[in-house]
């Protein structure tokens, strides 16, 4: 397995751009850095649950989010949204602590929905639509976020820098 180099805002202009859509005929293309990412996020020395490809320096629509309800939940699925786009989305929001890989030792309270409904493809083509709700919800609309050039810091109140 390659390496994933995960760069940090300030040296990845591609954080700051939308990220392009993949088109069918690209998928094969992006399959191994699918499996790449996936396998990334469940070695449990990277410790993160969650993975946009802007964050390895290719700008496509792709992240891959581990289904949590909670920090707690063992029993979670990872899965690879290609195109991912929330379709439906609460009212209510609730507020978090997260952080980034790609902003190191920043963490902070961002608001978001409490739940989302997610449309996107898997890497081999197929149409899904989850709806997410809980810790799920908050992972799937930060890594969109990524996919449009936003990072949690932009949203965050009471960021604190950790060591």
């Amino acid at each position: 397995m390659p390496k994933l180099n995960i760069e940090t805002w300030d040296d990845n202009e591609i954080l700051r751009s939308v990220s392009d859509i993949i088109k069918p005929a690209e998928l094969k293309q992006y399959r191994s850095l699918a499996e790449n990412m996936i396998k990334h996020i469940k070695n449990p020395e990277n410790g993160w649950v969650w993975l946009a490809a802007p964050q390895v320096w290719v700008n496509k629509r792709l992240i891959v989010v581990s289904l949590m309800k909670d920090y707690e939940d063992e029993n979670y699925k990872t899965v690879a949204m290609v195109n991912p786009e929330i379709i439906e989305h609460s009212e209510k929001k609730e507020k978090a602590e997260e952080g980034c890989l790609s902003v190191p030792g920043e963490i902070g309270d961002v608001e978001r929905w409490s739940w989302v409904k997610v449309a996107f493809i898997d890497p081999e083509g197929r149409k899904y639509a989850l709806k997410l709700e809980a810790l799920a919800a908050r992972i799937v609309q930060h890594e969109i976020d990524h996919l449009n050039g936003v990072l949690f810091i932009d949203k965050a109140e009471n960021i604190e820098f950790i060591k």
